[in-house]
């Protein structure tokens, strides 16, 4: 196991509420902040591995991607008082030219989550849940434990928990259908592994 030191953060003391604004007067860091139901929280930044995978998705899902949507990340997404970072995230092109430092959950038609060491349970369960529970229609996880894989995952009209559409491994090819047409190598996304 590799320790690697991260560089200490100032963060205000005693107990508060956090919102968007806190976030963008943080420091520059190696550490990634989001918001949780109005409560700090804090990962380490990601790695090389997951840094691969997501420049291999973005320029994979960006070939696909019929005319008017954009792929961006990371993101945030707002989901008040939740403010969540997806390491990939598909919007139209309108949200995109409006510009601004966030994104409405209402937008997002598919958040990605690249599973890391320090975000194995936030990836796994705590994001789909809020992503669920705001309505982003399309959810996608791509894990390297057991072994490398990418699982997507739909939103039932008039639910708030995801359903499974498929899950691939490493020799399989994703068939993604919807939100757009996509297939994917799964051997692809880290062919140096």
């Amino acid at each position: 196991m590799v320790v690697v030191d991260m560089p200490a953060v100032e963060l205000p003391t005693g107990p508060r509420w956090w919102t968007f604004d806190d976030l963008l007067e943080l420091p520059e860091s190696d550490w990634r902040f989001e918001i949780v139901d109005g409560g700090l929280l804090m990962t380490p930044g990601p790695g090389l591995w997951h840094e691969s995978v997501s420049d291999f998705l973005r320029a994979r899902l960006r070939a696909a991607l019929p005319p008017g949507l954009r792929i961006l990340g990371p993101v945030t997404v707002d989901i008040d008082p939740t403010f969540l970072i997806p390491d990939l995230m598909v919007l139209p092109h309108d949200v995109v030219r409006r510009g601004g430092a966030k994104a409405m959950a209402a937008e997002a038609l598919l958040v990605i989550e690249i599973v890391s060491p320090g975000s194995v349970s936030i990836d796994r369960i705590l994001k789909p849940a809020k992503y669920a529970e705001a309505g982003i229609p399309h959810f996608w996880r791509v894990e390297f434990q057991p072994e490398l894989s990418l699982t997507a995952y739909a939103l039932p009209e008039g639910t708030s928990a995801y359903t499974e559409v498929g899950t691939w491994t490493a020799g399989q090819t994703a068939p993604i259908r919807a939100p757009f047409e996509v297939d994917i190598e799964i051997a692809e996304l880290a062919p140096d592994r």
